[in-house]
This record gives structure tokens, C-alpha cells and sequence, in this order.
């Protein structure tokens, strides 16, 4: 689980402090191998998912002064999922690493 602190922005509501959010990112496999057997390119893909989360709150401000709570979701735990591989799917940053 990794965490950032940002303003939160809602229909023109903010909050008056940087609240932490939290994310998963990478550490899950994935793989590309030639199989003899299969005479083809196997593939393997994981992606990071939330597996457990909570609830926050958060008080936002409007430009005309009121106040709004607003309810968001806060990722306490993390695990990799198996996923069907997109045939010829690259990221951005990947196709960056190729040049």
C-alpha cells in the first residue's frame, strides 16, 4: 500500500488540508514465455487490487463558505489477481523503455 497526500476536489469543494490516500501499485507479476508444447507465447498477468478497505470523511469548503462531508474509499491491504492478458497490450511506460 503506498500514500500520497492531496487537496480534495469535489464540485468546487476543497478540503482545507492534504488528506492521505492510499493506492496499490505493482510488485505482481506478469510474464511473456515461449511454450514448445503449446508452440506459442504463453502469458501471465497480475494486477494489484485492494483487498481490504475503510470508509473516511473528509470536510470539504465551498467558494460560497458552506461545508459538505465527503465520504471516500481508503485501501488498507493489497493483493495481486489474475487477469486475462490483453494480446499486444503495452503501457506507456513500457513502450518509453523499448526507445
Amino acid at each position: 500500500v503506498e500514500s500520497q497526500q492531496i487537496i480534495v476536489e469535489v464540485n468546487h469543494c476543497v478540503s482545507a488540508v492534504p488528506v492521505n490516500v492510499t493506492s496499490c501499485v505493482g510488485h505482481c507479476r506478469s510474464s511473456s514465455m515461449y511454450s514448445a508444447a503449446a508452440n506459442s507465447m504463453m502469458h501471465q498477468c497480475e494486477c494489484c487490487h485492494e483487498a481490504t478497505t475503510s470508509m473516511k470523511q473528509v470536510e470539504l469548503t465551498c467558494a460560497d463558505g458552506s461545508t459538505l462531508q465527503h465520504s471516500y474509499s481508503q485501501v488498507e491491504s493489497c493483493r495481486c489477481r489474475t487477469e486475462t492478458c490483453s494480446a499486444g497490450a503495452t503501457t506507456r511506460a513500457q513502450r518509453r523503455r523499448r526507445r
